[in-house]
Formats: C-alpha cells, structure tokens, sequence
C-alpha cells in the first residue's frame, strides 16, 4: 500500500495545516506536564522533543503512521536477519557485531584485534625486533573513515597516548606526501580498510604508502607493516597482504555502520579494546532500547517520527545537528553519510517513483561557534531549520563548562520564545526574532565510550525508521556508485590528455582549462 493513501498520513496532512497557526511556547502554558511527556530519560541520557512544533494529536497520529507503516514488524526482521536490504538481497547485520554474545567469527577477530593491540603496546608486532611502533596510518573513505574519526575525536580524553593515529581518506598528493614527510616510517604502520579492496582512493593512497615504505625501508619490511580491513580477502592476499595481516569484514556489514567491526581498529589502538567494548556495549545498549520499547518511548522511532513530521508535512528541508562539545565536531559530518546516503533516495523498494520527500539536508557544527555564525539564520531567516542539540554535561563547575551548558539551553530557548514587537513594542523590526522554531536536546551525563555507542546507534535506529516509512531502501547507495562508474570512464583522458567528442561542453571545456594548466 502506497504511503499517501494511509489514513495516519492524511490526518497528519490536516493537522499540519492547523499546527502551523499554533505556539510552541503555548503548548508548555497550557500544559504544565509537556516536558514530562515529550521526554525520554535514563540514568545516562535525557531526550527532550518537548520544544518540538507537535501536540498530544500529532504524536498519537505519528504513532499511527509508524504502525501502519509495519515499523514494528521491520524492527523484528532487522534483529532476526532479514534480508531487509532488499535492492541488494542482503542481511543488514551491523547489529550482531555489538552483541553481549556475538558468534564465533566475531569473537575471533575481537580477538585478533586485542592480539594485535597488545603486540604493538608491547613493541613486538614486528617479528619481535622490537621496533615500536608510533604512528598509524588509517586509510579508507566514508564510513570508514567518518565513523573511526569520530569517535577518535570524541574519546580522545580515553586515548591512551600511545600512538599517533593518521586519518587519510581524500586523493589529495600534497597531504598525503606531507604526512609522508614527517613521520618515521620505519615505525609507521598502515591499516587499508576497504571492503571489496578496489575503493579507488583507498587503494590509491594505499599504494602510495606501500611505495614510500618499500624505499624507506625495502618491501619485506614494508609489507610486515601493511594491514587490510577487508571482506576480500583474496585479493588483500593477491595484492601481497599476508594472511596474517588481514583483519576480517563481512559482507554484511554496510560501509556507514562499519566502526563497529574490524574497520574500528584505528579507534581501539587509541583508546584500548576495553573502551572499544564499552562503544559496542552502548551501541547495545541502544539495540536492547530499539528492539524491546514501546513506540510511544521508543527514542529511534520518535526521533524518526519528528524528523518525517518536520519534513514531509510542516516542509521543513534541513536539519542542523549542534553538538555542545568538541568532541563531537565530526558528527554532522557522519550523520551527513548516515542519513544523506541511506535515505537519499527517490525510488521505493517496490521500483516506484518516490511522491513525497525523503532525506533533508543534514548539516551543523559546534554550538559555541555556530553562535557566532550561522545561528543568525536559524532565529531570524526566513527558513524554519529544526535543530538537534547534542549536550553533554561532562561538568559544570569550571567557567568553560558553566558557558558551554548555559549557551545549548539558551539557544534552544531562543528559537523557541523569539522576540516580537507584540512583547516589546518598542523593538526595531530589524531586532524581530519570531521563535516558534522546533528543536529536540539531547543531554548526556557525560560522553563515555558507552554513551557514543548509545547514541550513535540512535541515529543509525531512527534512519531505518524513517526508511521504512517512506518505503525507500536505506542499505544502497547506487548513486554513489553512479560516481564511481564516471570517474572511471574519465580517468584515461587524463592520461591521453585529449578531449572525446561525445562529452557534454562543459565537461569537456572543463578538461581543456584543466590540461591547459597541469604542471
């Protein structure tokens, strides 16, 4: 049954144009329970969608639309082992990877991933020589990279100071050969995360790598330091990767949900195997919350909900994720992948045109900064961009903190309050802020390798939630694929350095500059 004949989505259709007229500030006047109710919490989180631009009628609609969508029965096939990726015929089985008792195949590459840390915190990885090894090289792209970055980034006050972890994911000569030039590649290991191993820019990179070890220190030595994260194993061991040196992926395991299997090594030799378990715990964690609660409570399927209300009926087309910790900087930029890549799409899974919008645009960036940036645009642009606060407490006793905090429950606020000439007359037009504009606060006590799992996984729950209900297949990206082909069929002009006859004049006359400027 198509979408837009549900009976939940056409009385969502009529509340939008009802809703739209009414205050958010209202609804916590006449109702001095809102909060209570638009709130999830635990003893490590609260999730607060109260300041959303939604009432008791649209919530219980919303929930409608989800069961009627069959979200409840398409949770239970993703935990089962569906095939739910249904374009590609594949399991989605990222979930597994987290497990409090994963199967045999996974315990043994945790296992070989603490073997391999415990050697290199031991300085014996390389044949005993005692060699120790400083810095890392981690090459891979999208969710190879975005995720591990991430959560690098965000538990750096775990990392254990042991090593200097390198994150390259871009064809870009001049930072690859930088990087090449400061570090000592005698003690330098590289980690190819790749799962078909034939990511061009990966591979690429990798290459290079190989090349500028096998001068520095000849190619027996150079490969001793070369490592594949891979679901082709052939053809790491094709390629000169011993046996030994390959790190199993599965088929799967989608790029975007990766950091929780082998393609986290980079992030558990900064931070330990101990707080690599405890991000997969949280991860859990939130798996246990998704799979077992109820939709009224459940955070993924509201988060979902607020996101398809905003979007497809209060036509609201980003969304800005403003995270209150550094930490956290990178994560508009993987949720980007998450949501952008899964659910940008306009065809169902049934092969039918898409007749309603799917993905917004995701975007953002620290709180602090974005205050003194684009923030202006979200009070008093002329576009309504909800907004998802993410706050840990972390502390609130030193002046940096006590700012930080009070700045995310500011800002919150003041989308939602404003200023208008109808509670200052005396205000210049130009100083008018008309609020009214929707927000969900995420606060967590503080961000633990097990509170990054928990929500992480959120994120990763609402985006199949969403899916499911727009009927789109969250598990491809063909037209990232699209790319790829192109770029292939582009590369031996740059070799020829002559222009074919068939190509758009754009293309071409882009060719032509770029030939007539090469070095």
């Amino acid at each position: 049954m198509k979408l837009e004949s549900f009976k939940s989505w056409k009385a969502l259709k009529a509340l939008a144009e009802q809703i739209h007229q009414e205050s958010i500030v209202n609804y916590f006047e006449n109702d001095k329970s809102r909060f209570s109710k638009y709130s999830v919490r635990s003893n490590d989180y609260l999730f607060d969608y109260s300041k959303q631009h939604i009432n008791d009628d649209c919530l219980s609609t919303l929930l409608e639309l989800a069961r009627e969508s069959g979200v409840e029965s398409r949770i239970k096939d993703l935990f089962s082992g569906m095939r739910v990726n249904r374009t590609e015929d594949k399991e989605a089985g990222h979930s597994k990877l987290r497990v409090s008792e994963p199967g045999p195949e996974i315990i043994a590459v945790l296992d070989k991933m603490e073997c391999f840390i415990n050697d290199i915190y031991a300085g014996r990885l390389l044949n005993g020589k005692h060699e120790p090894i400083t810095d890392v090289i981690a090459l891979g792209i999208g969710g190879s990279a975005l995720g591990p970055q991430l959560v690098n980034e965000c538990l750096s006050k775990y990392d254990k100071k042991r090593l200097n972890i390198h994150y390259i994911s871009n064809v870009d000569s001049s930072s690859i050969n930088s990087l090449l030039n400061t570090i000592p590649l005698k003690n330098t290991i590289c980690i190819v995360s790749s799962k078909s191993f034939s990511t061009i820019e990966t591979m690429t990179n990798a290459a290079t790598i190989r090349q500028s070890l096998n001068e520095a220190i000849g190619s027996d030595a150079a490969m001793a330091r070369m490592f594949a994260v891979t679901a082709n194993e052939a053809k790491a061991q094709k390629n000169g990767y011993p046996k030994e040196n390959i790190f199993k992926l599965w088929d799967w395991v989608g790029g975007r949900y990766s950091l929780w299997s082998a393609v986290g090594l980079p992030i558990a030799l900064a931070v330990g195997m101990d707080n690599f378990r405890e991000l997969l715990a949280g991860a859990y964690d939130a798996d246990l919350h998704f799979a077992r609660t109820k939709l009224n409570d459940n955070i993924p399927v509201l988060m979902a909900l607020i996101g398809i209300w905003n979007s497809n009926f209060l036509n609201y087309k980003t969304l800005a994720v403003i995270p209150y910790y550094d930490g956290l900087a990178k994560l508009p930029n993987y949720l980007q992948q998450l949501e952008m890549e899964s659910n940008g799409k306009c065809a169902r899974y049934d092969h039918g045109p898409v007749n309603y919008d799917t993905c917004p645009v995701v975007w953002g960036g620290v709180g602090c900064d974005g205050q003194h940036a684009y923030m202006q645009m979200l009070h008093q642009g002329t576009q309504t961009v909800p907004v998802d606060f993410i706050v840990p407490v972390e502390s609130s006793e030193s002046t940096q903190d006590k700012i930080r905090l009070a700045s995310a429950l500011a800002q919150a606020k003041a989308l939602m309050d404003g200023t208008t000439l109808s509670v200052n007359n005396n205000l210049d037009a130009a100083k008018v802020c008309p609020g009214n504009k929707p927000s969900t606060t995420f606060v967590f006590n503080s961000m633990t390798p097990r509170n990054l799992g928990r929500l992480i996984a959120f994120y990763e729950h609402k985006v199949f939630v969403q899916g499911a209900i727009w009927q789109i297949e969250s598990f491809d990206q063909w037209g990232v694929e699209l790319g790829k082909k192109l770029a292939n069929s582009l590369l031996p002009v740059f070799d020829e350095s002559s222009i074919p006859e068939n190509l758009d004049s754009s293309t071409a006359g882009l060719l032509d500059y770029i030939f007539s400027h090469s070095s």
